[in-house]
């Protein structure tokens, strides 16, 4: 998801320096080490001889390919050969590339650079072909409390398992209000707080101890729902839960608590779709600002963050439109889901979803939309490369 790396890059124009400093700015990059320096291949040589090599190096080049050579060869004397090289450089030659790469150049891109093409090199350096594909993470928070975020969890949660017959893990993270495995008649007997509290003997065993089983497709990790606890969550032990149940499943549901703390940043950040769901008023429309503002900035705009409308109709008169909430916030409501007591108060008392209760329903059609929306099946996936690190070093046979 994230790239906790150090890059180093070593630019001769501001041009390029700029498209690197740029990719700060996305999500993706958010914990990465970036330092870029001016000088080009000597700088970069000159820099590693005193200090650290970094997992990647970025340079850009423009010696003659003789020179350019000599100096890749002085740069190996310096370089931990578990580390990357990515060269930057203005000669679009075929047989250089394939110089380059055989000399163990990670890769070598030319031409008009900008920070997309960057972004794209450094994730097919960093990908892993023989990876196992980790479930997607999907965070849910309320504008406010009561906006019925916890609600469009659950729903989004037995959707997805239902439209893609794919494994769904939905964890409760409100410590002391969660009332997911209530919506879902689940008796519990242990809680979220329970695998945190041990996060270096979690397996895919002892995590199924937690979990809950709902259906074929779903399973709930609840929330203690105790009052007086110490229940501060620990971002390490949850990066630590969060990588075992992405392993377990396609998709993992994060119910967030309507409060603001370091730790449900972390978590915002780190998921690959944030659903914001809100109640179209005037207090709904000034905190949603406030969180819109702050996931922008953090996660870039190639990680929009989703906005839902709930209860359409409660109060018809003052409720707001979506153009009230697009001017301020920048976007629109991807969908509104309709205000419908009866349903939802069925649902509730069975232990339901909406859809098990009536699937033709307006709100069960919402929530099949939104797991379409969300559920990342329409990308296409590519195959990538992997590249093999430094091997200047050489030994002479």
């Amino acid at each position: 998801m994230l790239l906790r790396i150090t890059i180093k890059v070593f630019a001769l124009s501001d041009e390029t320096a700029a498209a690197l400093t740029n990719i700060k700015n996305e999500r993706q990059f958010a914990r990465a080490q970036i330092s870029t320096h001016i000088g080009g291949l000597d700088a970069a040589i000159h820099h590693l001889s005193e200090n650290e090599t970094p997992d990647l190096l970025i340079v850009e080049v423009n010696e003659t390919q003789e020179t350019l050579f000599n100096k890749l060869e002085a740069l190996a004397d310096v370089f931990e050969p578990d580390s990357r090289l990515l060269l930057i450089g203005q000669e679009n030659d075929i047989k250089l590339y394939r110089h380059l790469i055989e000399l163990g150049v990670s890769d070598y891109i030319c031409g008009e650079i900008d920070s997309e093409t960057i972004q794209s090199s450094i994730n097919q350096l960093f990908s892993d072909p023989s990876a196992i594909e980790l479930g997607r993470v999907i965070a849910c928070l309320g504008a406010r409390g009561g906006a019925g975020s916890s609600t469009v969890a659950a729903n989004l949660s037995y959707m997805l398992g239902q439209k893609y017959s794919e494994e769904v893990i939905l964890i409760d993270l409100d410590m002391c209000f969660g009332t997911l495995a209530l919506s879902f008649n689940l008796q519990q007997r242990q809680s979220i707080a329970d695998a945190l509290a041990q996060p270096n003997r979690l397996d895919d065993v002892l995590m199924e101890r937690f979990m809950l089983k709902y259906n074929e497709f779903l399973s709930v990790v609840p929330a203690p729902v105790l009052l007086g606890g110490e229940f501060d969550v620990q971002i390490d032990a949850f990066e630590t839960l969060l990588d075992l149940v992405r392993r377990m499943a396609a998709f993992v549901v994060i119910d967030l608590p309507h409060q603001w703390n370091p730790w449900v940043n972390e978590i915002l950040l780190d998921a690959n779709e944030v659903v914001v769901t809100a109640y179209p008023d005037l207090a709904n429309l000034r905190d949603a600002k406030n969180i819109f503002d702050r996931l922008q900035e953090q996660r870039g705009i190639g990680s929009p963050t989703r906005l839902v409308f709930n209860k359409i109709g409660l109060a018809k008169v003052s409720e707001l439109g979506a153009k009230d909430f697009r001017d301020p916030l920048g976007v629109s409501p991807i969908l509104s889901v309709p205000f419908e007591a009866g349903l939802f108060g069925t649902a509730l008392n069975n232990g339901q979803c909406v859809s098990e209760v009536n699937q033709r329903s307006k709100s069960a059609k919402r929530f099949s939309e939104l797991a379409s929306i969300v559920g990342g099946r329409d990308e296409i996936s590519k195959n990538k490369s992997k590249f093999l690190p430094m091997n200047f070093f050489k030994s002479e046979t």
